[in-house]
């Protein structure tokens, strides 16, 4: 296995358990912060048949889960 895709799996280790965190520990906004940091890890995977660099996936990924965050973070303020 690759020093890349063991990275990757380790960011995914990562991110869901701030993911699990928030859901466990009832931080609505934390539990969305992991969401919107899988969101980015999907899109940067998502888009690799497509091509370009790996910085380049990132800053689109990360960007995307970043106004999910966003938008979360509102929703949750504003629900509660």
């Amino acid at each position: 296995m690759s020093a890349y895709t063991l990275l990757q799996l380790g960011e995914v280790v990562v991110f869901a358990a701030v993911l699990l965190y928030g859901v466990l520990g009832r931080h609505p906004s934390i539990a969305v912060l992991g969401g919107g940091f899988l969101i980015g890890k999907a899109v940067l995977n998502i888009l690799a048949p497509e091509g370009g660099s790996v910085t380049r996936r990132s800053i689109i990924g990360y960007t995307l889960g970043g106004i999910f965050v966003l938008f979360g973070v509102a929703a949750v303020h504003l629900l509660t």
